[in-house]
């Protein structure tokens, strides 16, 4: 008896696939062939040539022309039943009929959100799976069956299958296997500041990523004219992530640090600041009275100010001067633009005093009491004379200057200049991690509010880091906010999140215990070893994780490093602190904050009771969270000394 074809539709299916990369190949034709010189217009061929070049750049990405899923909408009796091939680029005949249609458009949406208790219109549904760009099998959801209800629920096969693959050392586009309550985020509306609360492995990173590449897609002219701003933690989760946006053809998007925003730049930044320090630089304190500051330097005047005019002098009462100053200091413009006010204002007077028009220009001595009072100030001085007075000293030639300092002094610059250049939207990762003044930093660059602001309160490591959203949302921005969560882990095996989430009620903070689909897996290996073998033992260890999964990291207290490298260096290993483009040879270590937003296939952590008591109180346990949720596959623990009590429970 023969086994039936669990494909019969495969060869079909193959042809429609092999028909949209020829209509791919007919578009990239017709492109070519635009000719923008026989534009009407400069403008217009200037215009011509970059539609051209985007497209044709467009077409011509890997995975153009392919499609990933299928959809059936529901007709009544009789009617044709619509079917729509979902893919990551629009695709369309030589009639401009669609072939593919484009993950972000809205007919797109029910592919994710279907389910059977609410299909949205949707009869049918068909995930495909490619390998090497050729097809290999699909999977099929019908609906409209009765038992459709119970067998479209849960995470399908090819999203667990793609969800488990190896890691690469670079975070790939997911527009294959986004899930509902991911693509409710992603749609989301623009004109608002969303906060997306997630647990490790929900996805976070990368459906912010994929929010940018939908508003981009849903409101291009103006993101386009605009700009959109990616702001990640640190250079190594830039390199991490470069690659997403340009796969789902967005390349106009600006990826930076909050330190790369920041205007003017200091010379030199060669200090550090201890915990207690940055957390008082970094805090809603600081910026209060660094608000007060940029005022605090005008002064009014104490005395009448007399003014030769022609044959006669001129006696200005020092309250008179004075109201003046306050009348252009009212308002809410950055201070150097408010004080812009101040010459229409004393014109306006003398005009009425001495009858003649400009007078300004020649009462000198008038001039120079107003410049006395409203002095121009630098925002470097100024906040160099504001760390002197709250301690932080020394000032002046002798100060070392920190990362925590530039944050201010951008603040500063904004306060007396305002913000030198914003964007339409602006995407904040890993966002618990910064300081008041670093959100206050990045919220200046979107004057509208519209903002993705992507984090997790249980990660939140450093010294002046968030611990309540509504807060950290004060310091964004004016505008309307909300938060949404995302609870289903899509990264982390179950069996590895689950002992994680018991270090959640040392964290210090409220969050939702995200749930893995990953039921299978490995369970977390514990490896004790003396202190004299912990070097040699983590080694070995390493080893042995890349025997299985050659994408293995290793988290370890700072001083640890050196013995590591060493006991690496006899196994041939190099120690790296990188995760883009390693040798063969290399395995990249870091510490438990460093490791944030990273993932690998096999993850060693060593001494985990040493990182939480050198975090100290509920950051102890955040780090050790961050930590053990960063393995995808496998985690190791090798320890010289007992488990942590926050996690043997």
């Amino acid at each position: 008896m023969s086994t039936p074809d669990p494909f019969p539709e495969l060869h079909v299916e193959r042809d429609r696939l092999a028909f949209s990369r020829a209509c791919r190949d007919a578009m990239i034709e017709r492109f070519s062939s635009v000719d923008p010189d026989a534009s009407a217009d400069e403008i217009t061929k200037e215009y011509v040539e970059v539609t051209v070049a985007e497209a044709l750049d467009d077409l011509r990405t890997p995975g153009a022309g392919e499609f990933f899923g299928r959809i059936t909408e529901d007709a009544p009796v009789g009617a044709v039943r619509d079917t729509w091939y979902i893919g990551r680029r629009h695709i369309e005949d030589e009639a401009h009929e669609p072939v593919v249609v484009d993950w972000r458009a809205p007919i797109a949406a029910p592919f994710y959100r279907a389910t059977g208790v609410d299909p949205l219109g949707l009869v049918h549904r068909r995930r495909f799976t490619l390998a090497d760009g050729e097809l290999q099998a699909y999977l099929d959801e019908h609906l409209d069956d009765p038992d459709a209800a119970e067998a479209a629920t849960g995470v399908p096969d090819p999203v667990l299958a793609e969800i488990g693959a190896a890691r690469t050392g670079a975070m790939r586009e997911i527009v294959a296997t986004i899930q509902a309550e991911q693509d409710v985020v992603i749609r989301a509306p623009i004109d608002q500041c969303l906060v997306v609360q997630g647990g490790p492995g929900t996805g976070k990173t990368a459906v912010g990523l994929h929010r940018a590449a939908y508003l981009l897609f849903e409101h291009r002219r103006r993101l386009v004219r605009d700009g959109v701003l990616v702001v990640g933690p640190n250079a190594v989760f830039l390199d991490y992530i470069a690659n997403v946006l340009p796969s789902l053809g967005e390349r106009s998007v600006q990826q930076r640090t909050v330190g790369d925003l920041c205007i003017p730049r200091l010379d030199e930044i060669t200090g550090t600041d201890p915990a207690d320090v940055r957390r008082a630089k970094g805090s809603a304190e600081m910026l209060a009275a660094l608000e007060g500051a940029v005022i605090r330097h005008v002064t009014l005047p104490t005395e009448a100010v007399r003014q030769p005019f022609g044959a006669r002098t001129l006696v200005f009462e020092a309250d008179e001067v004075g109201g003046w100053i306050l009348a252009a200091l009212d308002g809410n413009l950055p201070v150097n633009r408010r004080k812009d006010s101040l010459k229409p204002i004393v014109d306006r007077a003398l005009l009425q005093r001495t009858g003649s028009d400009g007078a300004y220009t020649k009462a000198t001595e008038l001039r120079k009491v107003l410049q006395k009072c409203w002095p121009a100030v630098q925002p470097v001085k100024l906040v160099d004379q504001l760390l002197l007075e709250h301690g932080f000293g020394p000032g002046g030639k002798r100060r070392r200057w920190t990362v925590a300092d530039q944050l201010l002094v951008d603040e500063a610059n904004t306060l007396l200049n305002g913000t030198p250049f914003t964007y339409g939207h602006v995407v904040v990762d890993e966002a618990q991690d910064h300081s008041a003044v670093a959100l206050r930093v990045i919220g200046r660059r979107s004057p509208t509010g519209s903002m993705t602001v992507l984090g997790d309160l249980a990660q939140s490591t450093t010294p002046a880091g968030q611990d309540d959203w509504d807060v950290a949302l004060g310091h964004l921005t004016r505008a309307a906010g909300s938060v949404a969560h995302l609870t289903i882990g899509y990264r982390v095996p179950g069996p590895i999140l689950d002992v994680a989430n018991r270090l959640l009620p040392y964290t210090g903070v409220s969050t939702v215990a995200s749930t893995s689909v990953r039921v299978e897996g490995d369970a977390p290996v514990v490896v004790e070893v003396s202190s004299d073998d912990l070097a040699r033992r983590v080694a070995d260890e390493v080893v042995a994780v890349r025997h299985r999964h050659h994408n293995t990291g290793v988290v370890a207290p700072e001083r640890l490093v050196p013995a590591l490298a060493e006991a690496l260096a006899e196994r041939n290993l190099r120690v790296a602190t990188r995760v883009q483009h390693l040798e063969r040879d290399e395995v990249p270590i870091f510490g438990a904050e460093a490791v944030k937003g990273l993932e690998f296939d096999g993850v060693v952590v060593v001494n985990p009771a040493e990182i939480v008591a050198d975090g100290g109180p509920h950051r102890g346990a955040r780090l050790l969270y961050v930590a053990m949720t960063r393995a995808v596959q496998v985690l190791h623990l090798v320890s010289d000394r007992p488990l942590p009590a926050e996690l043997v429970g």
